[in-house]
């Protein structure tokens, strides 16, 4: 067969021995050469989670060539590789049994050529959605007991630098930066005037970007700058030092409400 090889990791397993793409990548094609099965392209998705394939460029790009028939199999390493989502397995299997593609793991019993196969892929897909469940769910607890601790829970925004795993310092240049925007706003109330101001005056946000008025209006949304963290909609103290006071963060978000419902907006 012509076969394309599909390998893919996640941030978190790249840290996993025998997760890594080259390790991936070596497993595959031995099975390929054992086999005696030519490789038609190996298509990599790096730093990408396994939740959704719309998101992932090289998954994408070899179902389009699975629809040109260009190979006759696609082989990974683990279905948890291909997706953790039970309706993208099925949705993908129906289009590349269409296309008479049969999708083949090269360390778990299934190959969709098969009934048997077809029926163990439909168990490893529910197990793999599962596990990204349950690992989603224990992130999400472990995040919301650091933001309970007011610990940091991001490593970049416009005034901090962030100081170890868990703190923020205030940094003097950007925070008279993110001063300046929320007394420009309450002056123009208006969000592109702000920007455009900004950026005439030559000030660059923390990526040495010029501002936009999405971006100011997310500093001035940002309950970090009067010293909370929000998590899921709810505001938990944090330990960092603020940089806005509360009267003015309240006025700010008064005129963000009031012009979000379009009235008397001042350009």
């Amino acid at each position: 067969m012509t076969v394309a090889i599909y390998i893919r990791v996640s941030t978190l397993d790249q840290a996993r021995e025998g997760y890594s793409l080259a390790a991936q990548e070596k497993t595959l094609t031995d099975w390929c050469d054992r086999w005696e099965h030519t490789v038609y392209k190996v298509y990599a998705d790096e730093g990408i989670s396994g939740k959704d394939i719309s998101h992932r460029p090289a998954i994408k790009s070899m179902l389009e060539d699975a629809k040109n028939h260009k190979f006759n199999a696609i082989l990974i390493w683990a279905l948890s590789r291909f997706t953790r989502s039970v309706a993208d397995l099925y949705s993908t299997w129906d289009m590349l049994n269409k296309h008479k593609v049969a999708l083949i793991s090269a360390t778990e019993s299934f190959d969709t050529s098969t009934p048997t196969g077809r029926a163990m892929m439909g168990m490893l897909g529910i197990f793999a959605q599962m596990e990204r469940e349950i690992t989603g769910e224990r992130v999400s607890l472990a995040i919301q007991e650091r933001v309970r601790q007011g610990k940091r829970t991001c490593n970049y925004a416009l005034g901090y630098d962030p100081v170890g795993k868990d703190d923020l310092k205030v940094n003097d240049r950007e925070a008279e930066t993110v001063k300046l925007i929320y007394d420009k706003y309450c002056a123009y109330q208006c969000l592109l005037a702000v920007s455009d101001c900004l950026n005439a005056l030559g000030y660059k946000g923390k990526n040495n970007k010029n501002f936009t008025a999405e971006g100011v209006k997310k500093i001035l949304s940002n309950p970090l700058y009067i010293g909370y963290y929000r998590y899921k909609g709810e505001l938990y103290a944090g330990n960092h030092d603020p940089i806005i006071d509360r009267i003015t963060w309240d006025k700010v978000q008064r005129i963000l409400k009031k012009n979000a419902k379009g009235k008397n907006r001042i350009r």
